[in-house]
């Protein structure tokens, strides 16, 4: 049994979902690929896929050898790539992981000049709040937001990220305006649970260099900040967002900042990608255009009319 073959029907089959799928990827018939994946199962002594008349899925062990197979076989792909690298454009197959508002308005909309560059790479976005492993999850990239990266990642700082604290117009007119972080508690406070873990996520303000964390109270908690985003538009009470969130907002005068002498810095933009001797010249573009567009959107970099947030970031950074 030809086993470097076979692993190559397996993860072509898993990635494509179908016999069929596989079979013209491969260009051999779809028996073939059935057959193969036979073989292999018998040779292993394990089921990987449960098939149906309609469905074609990885078991958990399938699941599992995948992700297993995943990173010996980017590593070798990564190799041949770069020593073809001086000759040949990048190319192949590039698997991103994004949280979904972030990679929605912010990565998909920088892809057709990407592509448009590098027309012979291939791209599959995975959208997720609960950030997968992308060592496990077999990912090549993937951007990150408020998180440092584990420790088996490369990460790329890309910005640091201002924690604006905002509502309506129309709720400050009713309720005050609060002068210190503590004023906070006469709020309605809406909340923002991390998706992953079910844990709340606790304020952040800063003052002469000293971080403030805040427990915040109030009737609403959701696990999407865009919905609390909304939430704050619609005058529902006050929220805690990344600058990139509340920009746009805070430009059309449908929500307005408050307690700016107290904006923390805590949260980042990284990209990241595994620890790898050899970086995929595919992977290797895609961080450098990411980080040079990046660099340059008005949502990330700008801060709001009349407040300079330079030295603040100059410090963070030492």
């Amino acid at each position: 049994m030809d086993t470097l073959k076979a692993l190559m029907v397996f993860m072509t089959t898993a990635e494509n979902g179908s016999f069929s799928d596989a079979a013209r990827k491969l260009g051999v018939s779809p028996a073939a690929i059935s057959q193969s994946i036979a073989r292999l199962e018998q040779e292993l002594e394990v089921r990987l896929f449960n098939r149906t008349t309609r469905q074609l899925t990885l078991t958990e062990d399938g699941r599992r050898f995948y992700a297993q197979c995943r990173g010996p076989v980017n590593n070798l792909d990564a190799a041949i790539n770069q020593l073809k690298a001086s000759r040949d454009e990048p190319a192949g197959h590039l698997r991103i992981s994004l949280p979904n508002s972030f990679g929605r308005h912010f990565i998909l909309p920088l892809m057709g000049e990407f592509c448009q560059r590098h027309p012979k790479i291939r791209v599959f976005f995975g959208l997720d709040d609960h950030f997968s492993d992308l060592i496990e999850d077999g990912y090549d990239v993937g951007v990150r937001v408020g998180m440092m990266p584990d420790s088996r990642l490369s990460a790329r700082h890309l910005a640091q990220l201002p924690l604006y604290t905002v509502a309506a117009p129309e709720y400050w007119s009713k309720n005050g305006r609060p002068q210190k972080p503590d004023d906070l508690a006469n709020h309605n406070c809406i909340n923002y649970q991390f998706p992953t873990s079910g844990r709340l996520c606790k304020w952040e303000f800063e003052r002469d260099g000293e971080r403030i964390p805040l427990e915040v109270n109030g009737i609403y908690t959701l696990n999407d900040i865009e919905a609390v985003c909304e939430m704050a538009r619609l005058g529902f009470g006050v929220a805690q967002v990344p600058g990139h969130e509340a920009m746009p907002y805070l430009r059309s005068g449908e929500l307005e900042a408050v307690l700016t002498d107290f904006i923390s810095l805590e949260r980042s933009i990284y990209i990241c990608f595994p620890h790898r001797e050899h970086i995929a010249p595919r992977t290797r573009v895609f961080v450098d255009y990411v980080a040079e567009k990046l660099a340059e959107h008005p949502d990330i970099v700008a801060d709001l009319p009349g407040l300079d947030l330079t030295a603040k970031r100059e410090a963070a950074q030492h």
